[in-house]
């Protein structure tokens, strides 16, 4: 039986890029068994069967609808949403000319976050009056449906404003309806990212929202995702990714651009890097097939065997960090975050490597990427306090302190006791050093 769900996990990772992880096959073991109990299969080879000849039938919609992720709210991390009104939508009104603007939220899912970038375009002082439109797209058909019905429960809108909720949305039934003057400047599609990402539109679009999405994606996918991304992207626009994402070993042109609370990357009229070129470049001529767990791509190569355990890994980061092998350390960390996206240790360790290396910016990434996933590791706002001083955004920095002081305790968990290792203040004297810095008695 785990020959067969593996199969199924592989066909899955064919038609969608997206990977099945060991800790999710005994969840997908028991859909497999539903669906074969429901439509009559005689087991799970017919099962397969069926799947292998019929790649646009309702049953694959009902697969991929099932492994795919759609939990989110409105104003999910709101930072960007911030950012996106000042400085970006700013700067893109003081250089177009035609009044136009071409968005694309690539992984809607049920339709949070295009409802919000089209409520962020309504209000707009400037942009708001221009002929714009959001194309939002998914895998899932059946979260679409869900997604153009513009109807959100109250979980949804817990972090909407309540001038916002009367201004744009009807309250009935217990739900919140998106009124149809912002509705329906968002276009809703199918789309399979891996399949057909340039078949969407003649467009280039000006801003794109491909958060949380390129995670669940082997490297080689990721990288193919972005260079279509870049080649739908209009000179000077931005992408954004979720707060846990990054493109620094992607092989790509896009740049990283630091917004204060967050990070967008951007495409710029400058010639292509020629060692990027060459990373893709011998990434195209030496693909090969790859195996069933998360790969790592090649310019990534200076790490432990990645068959061990993820402890044992984590562990040989943390020791070279020890020993102030901290470019080694910051590549394996890397790679370990590849593969296990979801680890806040992983990242945060990531961000003491780059730290350490004088990369403030990544360090600053990583850190911010660590507290998406765990808000409450305070030490890491700590630390993300620090470089965001040492990069001169004080304002920032002091938010940052004054949260760590009122979460920091007197004993720390697991990562502190790693931190402790690396010679980090402890959480007392990181109090003291918050209280300095706020200039508190």
């Amino acid at each position: 039986m785990k020959e067969l769900i593996r199969e199924i996990a592989q066909l899955i990772e064919t038609a969608s890029g997206f990977v099945i992880g060991d800790g999710s096959t005994e969840a997908l073991a028991s859909f497999v068994g539903q669906r074969v109990a429901q439509g009559g299969f005689s087991g799970v080879e017919r099962y397969i069967d069926y799947l292998r000849r019929h790649p646009e039938s309702e049953e694959w919609r009902h697969l991929l609808s099932k492994i795919t992720i759609k939990e989110s709210y409105l104003f999910r991390a709101q930072a960007q949403f911030e950012a996106l009104v000042d400085p970006i939508l700013g700067e893109i009104a003081g250089r177009r000319t035609d009044r136009r603007l071409r968005v694309w939220c690539a992984g809607c899912a049920r339709g949070e976050e295009a409802a919000t970038l089209a409520i962020v375009l309504a209000d707009h002082p400037i942009v708001g009056d221009w002929e714009w439109s959001v194309l939002a797209t998914d895998v899932d058909e059946a979260a679409l449906a869900e997604a153009r019905s513009g109807v959100f429960g109250p979980r949804a809108v817990g972090r909407v404003s309540a001038p916002t909720l009367d201004r744009h949305f009807l309250y009935r039934d217990r739900h919140y309806e998106l009124n149809s003057n912002i509705g329906r400047r968002i276009e809703y599609r199918r789309l399979n990212l891996v399949e057909h990402p340039l078949e969407l539109s003649a467009e280039l679009f000006d801003v794109i929202f491909l958060r949380n999405v390129l995670i669940y994606f082997r490297p080689e996918t990721q990288r193919r995702v972005i260079e279509s991304v870049e080649e739908k992207l209009a000179p000077d626009g931005v992408v954004f990714l979720g707060p846990s994402e990054s493109l620094i070993h992607l092989g790509t042109t896009l740049r990283a651009r630091d917004l204060g609370d967050c990070f967008c990357y951007r495409k710029t009229p400058a010639e292509r890097d020629p060692t990027v070129e060459a990373v893709r470049n011998e990434s195209r001529a030496k693909a090969a097939p790859e195996p069933t767990g998360m790969s790592i791509p090649r310019v990534l190569s200076d790490h432990p065997d990645p068959s061990l355990s993820f402890d044992d890994r984590l562990e040989s980061m943390i020791s070279a960090l020890e020993q102030g092998r901290n470019r080694r350390a910051a590549v394996g960390l890397a790679a370990l975050r590849h593969e296990f996206p979801e680890s806040s240790v992983a990242h945060a360790l990531e961000g003491v490597a780059y730290e350490r290396l004088g990369d403030l910016a990544k360090a600053a990434h990583a850190y911010r990427a660590a507290l998406y996933l765990a808000p409450e590791m305070d030490e890491v706002r700590f630390l993300l306090a620090w470089v965001l001083e040492c990069l001169g955004r004080s304002g920032a920095a002091g938010r940052e302190y004054r949260t760590a002081l009122t979460g920091l305790g007197p004993a720390g968990g697991y990562l502190m006791s790693i931190l402790d290792r690396l010679g980090v203040p402890d959480q007392h004297r990181m109090r003291e050093i918050c209280r300095e810095k706020l200039s508190l008695k």
